[in-house]
């Protein structure tokens, strides 16, 4: 082990469970670790954990049983952050937060804030410069990060089953599997067209993963290879 930094906040029930990934970025020219749980957006110096900046007050309400579990997105000196749970009415948020703090910057940080949007599990997604949220019953949103703006909401087609996988993108293509195991294909930027939905006939949980033009999707029982490449 090379360092340890402990996060030990007061917050409301569940809310000290996290599952976020940390992200990498640039601080002050250093390689830094941004990670999101309990309540609070921490930056750490990724050689020694030290600790460079936190952010808190996402949850003056004090609600519980908010785990984090959507990671945030970063786009150009903001970091892109979800809170709370779009699957409880009125309880998701989305946050924009400067990279470019030192000490508290709970106060001074704060580019902008959607209380009326969010989502849960599945992590934002960055391209050409838009955010792209999966909620939990299948809508994309697509937000302008500079100031939060919903540029375009529309839905991907409904079951019972909800969305747990993060979506990704690329040539202009998102690519969302639902958890019984259909996977959609949609052409997003300036808007959206559906162009597919692709049944794995078993259940994805996890995210997608792409490179090397091939798309890779792992189910309860198989790993599948998609050649996704242009023709």
């Amino acid at each position: 082990m090379r360092w340890q930094q402990k996060r030990n906040y007061k917050v409301p029930t569940e809310n000290d469970n996290g599952y976020t990934t940390p992200v990498l970025f640039q601080h002050d020219g250093r390689l830094a670790l941004l990670l999101w749980g309990a309540d609070h957006l921490t930056a750490h110096s990724a050689s020694d954990g030290a600790l460079l900046w936190s952010c808190a007050n996402f949850n003056p309400d004090s609600t519980g049983y908010w785990p984090a579990i959507a990671s945030p997105v970063i786009y150009g000196k903001h970091a892109i952050v979800p809170v709370g749970r779009d699957d409880r009415p009125g309880q998701s948020r989305v946050y924009a937060v400067r990279l470019d703090g030192h000490g508290d910057v709970t106060e001074t940080h704060r580019a902008w804030k959607r209380d009326d949007v969010g989502v849960f599990v599945s992590s934002p997604a960055e391209y050409k410069g838009r955010i792209y949220l999966l909620r939990h019953r299948g809508e994309v949103v697509c937000l302008d990060p500079a100031t939060g703006r919903t540029l375009w909401a529309e839905p991907l087609p409904r079951t019972s089953a909800n969305y747990f996988a993060s979506p990704v993108i690329a040539n202009g293509l998102l690519y969302a599997a639902r958890e019984d195991g259909v996977v959609f294909v949609a052409r997003v930027e300036d808007k959206f067209e559906l162009l597919s939905e692709n049944p794995m006939k078993e259940r994805l949980v996890a995210s997608p993963a792409l490179g090397d033009n091939r798309l890779l999707l792992r189910g309860d029982r198989h790993l599948f290879c998609i050649d996704v490449a242009k023709r």
